[in-house]
């Protein structure tokens, strides 16, 4: 069915240069309560990391194996506002989408907006030549965890594939009236030595000839959402009171070890 222009929901899309691992995540929780207080639109985000940089799921355990590998790497650690498991960012293309959970397609709970986004990093994939799935396990079906704490050891429904590894993991954070997805697209596989890359893995680069400049990535998931879903994208910036917010948030919460090593807020 094709999707006429009148039809199709005025969505905003922001590009964001690398930036730190605290102001990725304080981006986008600020983005996710000035949606909630209506005052920004459903919002596509893509952005990259300046370091590569460990996260964590929002009530995951901080294993003690890992501290020695951070401190060695010298490589900040941050916990997430969403679930999902530790995941080492370096060389990749980050996504995420915040919307109401009153909208149709995202209205059948968290397994129903995977989906539906799924079918957009798919259409983005597409638009570069990748032969990608969205992975659906079988009734019964049993998901391999060689290592539980790892983001892309295993893989959850809708999140996608090639060739049988994960591409494409992803975590969200729901509520009444809203919901946050964030999730990471692996481009080359990470050259720090280190026990956090899982065999299950595969990354962009071993998918095609060659790596696409990085505004062909953000044109082709840019491209890709607005077939597989009935949105309008429209280039725009975070507002003055996103910005302000997220330096707050950065400061008392995701710049902090109390919140990132103990899970414990700042007043």
């Amino acid at each position: 069915m094709t999707i006429l222009s009148n039809q199709r929901t005025p969505w905003r899309f922001l590009v964001d240069p690398p930036l730190s691992p605290e102001l990725n995540m304080a981006i986008d929780e600020a983005i996710s309560i000035a949606f909630s207080e209506g005052k920004v639109p459903p919002t596509l985000r893509l952005y990259r990391w300046s370091v590569p940089s460990l996260s964590i799921g929002s009530f995951q355990k901080l294993e003690s194996d890992w501290l020695g590998f951070l401190k060695t790497k010298s490589i900040p650690l941050v916990r997430r506002m969403t679930g999902g498991r530790a995941l080492l960012h370096d060389q990749e293309l980050t996504y995420s989408v915040v919307s109401s959970t009153r909208d149709p397609f995202f209205s059948e709970g968290i397994k129903g907006t995977f989906y539906t986004i799924a079918n957009g990093l798919i259409a983005g994939l597409r638009q570069l030549g990748v032969d990608a799935e969205i992975h659906s396990p079988a009734r019964g079906e049993r998901t391999n965890r060689p290592h539980p704490s790892l983001c892309f050891a295993s893989t959850s429904w809708y999140e996608i594939t090639a060739g049988g590894k994960k591409l494409i993991g992803s975590a969200q954070r729901r509520w009444v009236s809203h919901f946050l997805q964030h999730g990471s697209l692996i481009l080359e596989k990470s050259k720090i030595e280190n026990s956090l890359l899982s065999g299950n893995q595969i990354a962009l680069a071993e998918l095609l000839p060659g790596l696409p400049p990085t505004e062909r990535l953000e044109e082709a998931f840019r491209s890709g959402f607005e077939a597989a879903l009935p949105i309008s994208l429209k280039s725009g910036s975070l507002t003055e009171e996103e910005l302000a917010r997220a330096g707050l948030l950065t400061k008392e919460k995701y710049g902090n070890d109390a919140w990132n090593f103990h899970r414990e807020t700042v007043v």
